[in-house]
Formats: C-alpha cells, structure tokens, sequence
C-alpha cells in the first residue's frame, strides 16, 4: 500500500503546475546567468576573463549549474514553496480527509507523501545541471574549441547530485511541518522562507559578528551549515560570519553534516506525524 501511495502522490505532483513552473525558473535563470557571463567576457577587461571563462566551460560550469539548487541556495527556496502548497492544499481540498476516512493509517499516509518528495526534489537538481551542461557545452566549443569530456569526473558528478539532492530535504521536511501544524499554504511557505531568508541569511550573521564566540558557530550546526559542510566535499571551505576577519567558522566534515542532516529530517517527519495523529481533519 506504501508505495501504491507513493505513486499516486507522484501521479498528482507531476500534475501540479507550481513543479514545472519551478522548473522552468531554474532553467531560466541558468541560461540568463551564463548568458550575462558571456556578455562580460566579451566585453568585461582582461583581469576577470579567466575565471569568467572556467564558470561558463566545462567542468567548472557542470558544478557551478549544479550549485543554483543546493538548499541554502535557491534550492532550498524552491523545495519550500513546493512542498508547503502541496502539503496545506490537501487540507483546503479535502483530499487528506478522503485518504484517511478510507481507513489508511496517518503515519503512512505521511510518509508516503514525504517520500513522494524525493523525486521532485532530484529534479530540481538535475533541472539546472542538464540546463547548465547544455549550454556550457555550447560555450565550451565557443572558448575552448571543445568539449573537454576527459576533464569530467563523471563519477563525483553524480555523487554531487545525490548530495545536493539530500541537502534540500530538510528545508522540505521544515515546510512539510509548518503545513501540518498550521494547515495553512501562507504560513508554511511564508515560514519556511522567513526561516531561511532571514534566521539563515541575516540573523545568525548578525548575532555571530555581534556577540561572537559560540554564537558565530550555531549556524554551522542548522540545516544551512550542515549543508555547506556537506557540499564542501571536495573544496575545504570555511565561512567568515559577518565582516569580522577573525570570526571565521570551519563547517562540519561531511559525514557529520550529513547525520546531522538526516537528524533533521527524521525530527520533522516525526513531529509532523505526531501533531497529524492528533488533529481533528473534521474542522
């Protein structure tokens, strides 16, 4: 039954025109960001070519495509709103209450509709590497006068799709919870970018740069953090909180960031599960 539900879940997402709209945004913006690149290549001085250069071929551009859906980037934006309206929208229309007055448990029919995210989310990951590939491909003949095929790791490349596809679930499992406690489209979504606009992206820099010490390191440990930690796979990066040089936070290696990553999820899931045993779907 698992998974008949999971079917259907992916039956009524793909129908749903705010996937494909997201979609077709990431794809966009990847063209309009390559496309400006160029233009300031061709017109831009001779000091930023190179670097110019490597962010619009191959293999630099592949990762630099891929990078627009990780979940402290746009990614995690999209994931948000996606889930949020898929979620709240089964109470407005009552579909949840049909699933439920037919005798399917509401764990499992929570986790299947958790689980039926997971597709969604590899496409807003593979949308703008396919989109990105594509074009740096062309940009590629254009500089290079080829494709450099043999210069892809074509190995780490789909390690970094899983990753980066694992790095948006818990911004998922956020909007996913805010929509079963509030039932509501506008708090879910509008609570999960709060959360990751403002508390990721501006709060947490601010406290960090202000009070320093232990405060400039909570971050390395929220979703955001785990996720750089993550993604930081291969480049050993370190992140400056706020404009103080001697505040500098290394993330977590990535297999710590990725339990920790896992600890979120499961802790979403599980709470949505235990507030949605408890409602009352009459209302």
């Amino acid at each position: 039954m698992f998974w008949q539900m999971v079917n259907v879940e992916h039956s009524k997402i793909f129908k749903r025109a705010i996937l494909w709209t997201e979609l077709a945004l990431l794809a966009l913006i990847v063209i309009a960001v390559n496309g400006i690149a160029f233009t300031v290549l061709k017109g831009g001085s001779s000091g930023a070519d190179s670097g110019i250069e490597q962010f619009l071929t191959w293999p630099e551009a592949l990762i630099a495509s891929l990078s627009v859906s990780a979940g402290p980037n746009l990614g995690g934006l999209m994931i948000i709103v996606l889930v949020g309206a898929l979620m709240a929208q089964e109470y407005t229309w009552g579909t949840l209450q049909m699933w439920i007055s037919r005798g399917v448990p509401r764990p499992l029919f929570l986790g299947a509709k958790f689980t039926a995210i997971l597709l969604p989310a590899l496409l807003l990951v593979l949308t703008p590497l396919i989109v990105g590939a594509l074009v740096s491909a062309v940009f590629s003949l254009i500089l290079l006068g080829g494709i450099p095929f043999a210069q892809v790791t074509w190995g780490q490349l789909g390690l970094d799709t899983i990753l980066y596809t694992y790095s948006l679930l818990p911004y998922a499992g956020l909007a996913f919870l805010l929509a079963v406690a509030s039932r509501s489209t506008v708090v879910s979504i509008g609570g999960g970018l709060a959360y990751v606009l403002l508390i990721e992206g501006i709060a947490l820099q601010l406290i960090g740069s202000v009070l320093g010490g232990i405060w400039a390191q909570i971050g390395t440990y929220l979703p955001g953090g785990l996720a750089k930690g993550l993604l930081s796979l291969n480049s050993g990066l370190t992140v400056e909180v706020g404009d103080s040089p001697g505040l500098v936070t290394p993330f977590l290696e990535p297999g710590p960031a990725a339990v920790g990553i896992g600890l979120y999820i499961v802790l979403f899931v599980v709470v949505s599960i235990l507030i949605f045993r408890r409602q009352d779907l009459n209302v």
